[in-house]
């Protein structure tokens, strides 16, 4: 395995980074949907962890879109990351 330190290399790491918090903070949503809204179901640790997983994943996306505007109007070369994030 080799690592390739370019822009490309590190736009690659960031892309596969951001739809992978995506995919949880989605899938977090909808499982915290689901649990409350058992009227059977008891526990309260699942939910509670989910949002917390999900606020978690909305939390690291606003920071690497932060990141990415930083870089932006410091006219680094990761401007069109941005379309990427909701």
């Amino acid at each position: 395995m080799c690592n390739k330190t370019t822009p490309d290399a590190a736009a690659a790491a960031l892309t596969t980074l951001m739809h992978a918090l995506i995919d949880i903070s989605v899938i977090a949503d909808r499982a915290h949907k689901h649990a409350t809204s058992e009227t059977e179901y008891a526990g309260a640790f699942v939910p509670h962890s989910l949002a917390v997983m999900q606020l978690s994943a909305d939390m690291a996306l606003n920071e690497a879109k932060a990141i990415l505007i930083a870089d932006c109007e410091n006219g680094g070369g990761l401007c069109v990351m941005i379309v990427l994030i909701p």
